[in-house]
């Protein structure tokens, strides 16, 4: 019979944290607490219910916790590992659901998809600013993704050895994607139940993880697809400087005014950060080409 483990970062979810333990030993032969320095009763409750518990500290961010987490899994040897948040948002139930794929050979990581599930009610802000984060993450990592956010996921132990991202990321579930886009690993998603309802849902508030989520992602774009970020806005920036100031010269030649000339010195602004963009686009996505290639090899 395939081993399944569940790894669980948690951070002050005393509330649910059991509940969600109790679930998930119902088709995980190991489930994996970490406690990102909670300061409630997080790691009793989890005790209690019947998990391994891992105790930090402090609290370090969920992107730590999850790399402790996966060394433990790598430990144990499982099939498959499920991550699921702590605080009941994700159903446990649907375990076997993400874990299938990946026992089946299917897929590398299955990611669960709320927005593939029409039952859902999510909040229009939370729709909204997803979809925001969801295209820059499909940007960045050249494949198309419904739900990049989602920490409902499914790992292979290949995939879990392959696993090299940024301790201190924000965009976790965004950085994931992108690595292992890069490294060839078959990526699929799931719908997944969700619900919003629970008591102490957020632990940050959700604008604020957006922007730096988001501050994250374009940093992954500027580093991966510099010519997408710095070379599109230089071709547009040069090309108003070049319109303004051909517009400018036109009317210049026609009557002189202290306008035009403010006209000039903004088109010439705004041609040489366009131009400068655009030298900076080139040379940075020569150095992603060759530290790609420095991969490869």
């Amino acid at each position: 019979m395939p081993k399944i483990a569940v790894l669980i970062p948690a951070f002050n979810e005393e509330i649910a944290i059991g509940t969600v333990v109790a679930l998930s030993r119902r088709f995980a032969e190991h489930v994996i607490v970490v406690d990102d320095g909670s300061t409630d009763r997080t790691s009793l409750v989890a005790q209690l219910a019947g998990a391994e518990v891992i105790p930090m500290p402090r609290n370090v961010g969920k992107a730590k916790a999850l790399m402790l987490g996966f060394q433990r899994c790598l430990e144990l040897e499982p099939d498959c590992v499920v991550t699921i948040d702590g605080d009941m948002q994700l159903d446990p139930v649907e375990i076997p659901n993400l874990a299938g794929p990946v026992l089946q050979g299917k897929a590398d990581r299955v990611i669960g998809s709320r927005f593939q599930n029409e039952k859902n009610v999510i909040p229009a802000y939370r729709r909204t600013g997803q979809k925001v984060l969801d295209r820059a993450t499909n940007i960045s990592s050249g494949i198309k993704i419904s739900d990049s956010q989602c920490g409902y996921r499914a790992f292979s132990i290949k995939a879990l050895k392959q696993m090299n991202f940024s301790p201190s990321s924000f965009s976790i579930e965004s950085e994931m994607i992108m690595r292992f886009n890069e490294m060839g690993l078959k990526i699929e998603e799931v719908p997944i139940s969700v619900r919003y309802d629970v008591p102490n849902g957020h632990k940050m508030a959700p604008f604020k993880h957006g922007i730096s989520v988001l501050s994250d992602v374009v940093g992954f774009i500027g580093y991966r697809r510099p010519l997408l970020l710095f070379g599109v806005p230089g071709a547009v920036l040069t090309l108003i400087g070049l319109l303004l100031g051909l517009f400018t010269w036109l009317d210049t030649i026609v009557i002189f005014d202290w306008t035009l000339v403010v006209q000039s010195l903004a088109a010439l602004g705004l041609l040489m950060v366009g131009v400068l963009m655009g030298v900076a686009g080139l040379i940075l996505n020569s150095l992603a080409v060759l530290m790609a290639e420095k991969k490869r090899v």
